[in-house]
Protein backbone atom coordinates (compact mmCIF):
# COMPACT_ATOMS: atom_id res chain seq x y z
CA UNK A 1 0.00 0.00 0.00
CA UNK A 2 2.74 2.62 1.01
CA UNK A 3 4.45 1.80 -2.27
CA UNK A 4 1.51 2.24 -4.58
CA UNK A 5 0.77 5.37 -2.54
CA UNK A 6 4.80 6.98 -2.81
CA UNK A 7 4.10 5.96 -6.75
CA UNK A 8 1.08 7.82 -6.97
CA UNK A 9 2.50 10.98 -4.98
CA UNK A 10 5.42 10.38 -7.23
CA UNK A 11 3.35 10.61 -10.68
CA UNK A 12 1.52 13.56 -9.40
CA UNK A 13 4.75 16.07 -8.00
CA UNK A 14 5.37 16.59 -11.88
CA UNK A 15 1.99 17.28 -12.79
CA UNK A 16 2.29 20.12 -9.46
CA UNK A 17 5.73 21.45 -10.47
CA UNK A 18 4.39 22.31 -14.17
CA UNK A 19 1.54 24.29 -12.35
CA UNK A 20 2.99 27.84 -12.74
CA UNK A 21 1.46 31.04 -11.14
CA UNK A 22 1.79 33.08 -14.27
CA UNK A 23 0.94 37.17 -14.20
CA UNK A 24 -1.59 36.47 -17.27
CA UNK A 25 -3.81 34.47 -15.12
CA UNK A 26 -4.29 36.48 -12.02
CA UNK A 27 -7.26 38.86 -11.16
CA UNK A 28 -6.25 42.39 -10.17
CA UNK A 29 -9.43 43.40 -8.56
CA UNK A 30 -7.84 41.03 -5.84
CA UNK A 31 -5.73 43.27 -3.60
CA UNK A 32 -3.46 40.87 -2.96
CA UNK A 33 -2.23 40.48 -6.08
CA UNK A 34 -0.86 43.70 -6.44
CA UNK A 35 2.36 42.48 -4.52
CA UNK A 36 3.34 39.11 -6.08
CA UNK A 37 6.37 39.09 -7.81
CA UNK A 38 5.68 38.86 -11.99
CA UNK A 39 5.59 35.56 -12.91
CA UNK A 40 6.94 34.89 -17.07
CA UNK A 41 6.80 31.49 -18.92
CA UNK A 42 10.21 29.57 -18.34
CA UNK A 43 12.44 30.83 -21.04
CA UNK A 44 10.44 34.28 -21.86
CA UNK A 45 12.35 37.58 -21.57
CA UNK A 46 11.43 39.33 -19.17
CA UNK A 47 11.14 43.19 -18.65
CA UNK A 48 10.76 43.46 -14.89
CA UNK A 49 12.56 40.40 -13.00
CA UNK A 50 12.25 40.38 -9.17
CA UNK A 51 9.56 42.74 -9.38
CA UNK A 52 5.77 43.05 -8.56
CA UNK A 53 2.91 44.99 -10.84
CA UNK A 54 2.55 47.27 -7.58
CA UNK A 55 6.46 48.49 -7.99
CA UNK A 56 6.00 48.54 -11.91
CA UNK A 57 2.90 51.15 -11.53
CA UNK A 58 3.95 52.37 -8.57
CA UNK A 59 1.87 55.79 -7.56
CA UNK A 60 0.25 55.46 -10.63
CA UNK A 61 -2.03 51.98 -8.97
CA UNK A 62 -3.77 53.33 -6.50
CA UNK A 63 -4.47 50.85 -3.36
CA UNK A 64 -7.55 48.73 -4.28
CA UNK A 65 -10.57 48.43 -1.81
CA UNK A 66 -10.79 45.03 -0.26
CA UNK A 67 -13.76 43.48 -1.48
CA UNK A 68 -16.52 42.57 1.20
CA UNK A 69 -16.63 39.06 -0.08
CA UNK A 70 -14.76 36.74 -2.44
CA UNK A 71 -17.31 37.26 -4.94
CA UNK A 72 -17.83 41.16 -4.63
CA UNK A 73 -15.15 42.02 -6.91
CA UNK A 74 -14.82 41.45 -11.01
CA UNK A 75 -11.64 42.28 -12.89
CA UNK A 76 -11.05 44.72 -16.02
CA UNK A 77 -12.06 43.51 -19.30
CA UNK A 78 -11.26 44.27 -22.86
CA UNK A 79 -13.89 45.41 -25.05
CA UNK A 80 -12.34 46.22 -28.03
CA UNK A 81 -8.83 45.46 -29.36
CA UNK A 82 -7.89 48.18 -30.94
CA UNK A 83 -5.43 48.28 -34.35
CA UNK A 84 -2.20 46.35 -34.40
CA UNK A 85 0.62 47.15 -36.75
CA UNK A 86 3.99 44.63 -37.49
CA UNK A 87 6.97 46.49 -36.17
CA UNK A 88 9.00 48.49 -38.86
CA UNK A 89 11.71 46.58 -40.44
CA UNK A 90 10.84 42.50 -38.54
CA UNK A 91 9.95 39.49 -40.30
CA UNK A 92 7.14 37.57 -39.74
CA UNK A 93 7.45 35.41 -37.28
CA UNK A 94 5.50 33.83 -34.02
CA UNK A 95 5.44 35.42 -30.65
CA UNK A 96 3.60 36.07 -27.77
CA UNK A 97 3.61 39.10 -25.46
CA UNK A 98 2.29 39.76 -22.36
CA UNK A 99 1.03 43.22 -21.52
CA UNK A 100 -0.01 44.44 -18.15
CA UNK A 101 -2.46 47.43 -18.93
CA UNK A 102 -3.74 49.99 -16.27
CA UNK A 103 -7.34 50.61 -16.52
CA UNK A 104 -8.74 53.75 -15.19
CA UNK A 105 -12.18 54.03 -12.83
CA UNK A 106 -13.24 55.30 -16.19
CA UNK A 107 -12.29 52.22 -18.12
CA UNK A 108 -9.64 53.96 -20.23
CA UNK A 109 -6.22 52.83 -20.52
CA UNK A 110 -3.62 54.92 -18.23
CA UNK A 111 -0.83 53.35 -19.20
CA UNK A 112 0.69 49.82 -20.72
CA UNK A 113 3.84 47.93 -19.84
CA UNK A 114 5.26 44.76 -21.71
CA UNK A 115 5.94 42.38 -18.75
CA UNK A 116 7.09 39.05 -20.90
CA UNK A 117 7.53 38.14 -24.44
CA UNK A 118 8.90 35.14 -26.61
CA UNK A 119 10.57 37.59 -29.03
CA UNK A 120 12.04 41.17 -29.29
CA UNK A 121 10.99 44.08 -31.30
CA UNK A 122 7.51 43.94 -30.31
CA UNK A 123 7.09 46.43 -26.96
CA UNK A 124 6.38 49.65 -28.72
CA UNK A 125 3.36 47.89 -31.33
CA UNK A 126 2.18 46.07 -28.40
CA UNK A 127 1.68 49.11 -26.00
CA UNK A 128 0.06 51.22 -28.93
CA UNK A 129 -2.46 48.28 -29.95
CA UNK A 130 -3.07 48.13 -25.81
CA UNK A 131 -3.39 51.99 -25.41
CA UNK A 132 -5.80 52.22 -28.80
CA UNK A 133 -7.96 48.83 -27.18
CA UNK A 134 -11.10 49.69 -24.75
CA UNK A 135 -12.27 48.06 -21.72
CA UNK A 136 -14.26 48.48 -18.96
CA UNK A 137 -13.28 48.81 -15.39
CA UNK A 138 -12.53 46.72 -12.68
CA UNK A 139 -15.39 46.44 -10.15
CA UNK A 140 -15.66 46.17 -6.19
CA UNK A 141 -18.67 46.17 -4.67
CA UNK A 142 -20.16 47.31 -7.15
CA UNK A 143 -18.06 50.70 -7.57
CA UNK A 144 -15.52 51.09 -10.62
CA UNK A 145 -11.84 50.77 -10.00
CA UNK A 146 -8.29 51.68 -11.19
CA UNK A 147 -6.83 48.29 -11.98
CA UNK A 148 -4.62 46.23 -13.65
CA UNK A 149 -5.41 43.68 -16.60
CA UNK A 150 -2.72 41.40 -18.08
CA UNK A 151 -3.23 39.78 -21.30
CA UNK A 152 -1.41 38.15 -24.01
CA UNK A 153 -0.94 39.03 -27.81
CA UNK A 154 -0.12 37.10 -29.97
CA UNK A 155 1.56 37.42 -33.52
CA UNK A 156 1.65 34.75 -35.64
CA UNK A 157 2.76 34.79 -39.79
CA UNK A 158 -0.92 33.80 -40.11
CA UNK A 159 -2.72 36.59 -38.92
CA UNK A 160 -0.07 39.00 -41.25
CA UNK A 161 -3.22 39.25 -43.60
CA UNK A 162 -5.07 41.08 -40.22
CA UNK A 163 -1.92 43.19 -38.93
CA UNK A 164 -1.23 46.57 -40.97
CA UNK A 165 2.28 46.86 -42.01
CA UNK A 166 3.81 50.66 -41.41
CA UNK A 167 3.73 52.87 -43.62
CA UNK A 168 -0.33 51.51 -44.93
Amino acid sequence: MRAMLFGLVLAILPALAGAQDLSSQRDYSDPAQRDLLIACKSGDRESFPGKTLGEVFGADWPVQPVPSSADAHSSAQLLERGPMRWPSGMDFQNAYIVVAVLVGSDGKPLRAEVLCSTGMGFDTSVRRHAMASTYAPAEVDGKPITSVLVRVVSFRPSSKSRLQKPGR
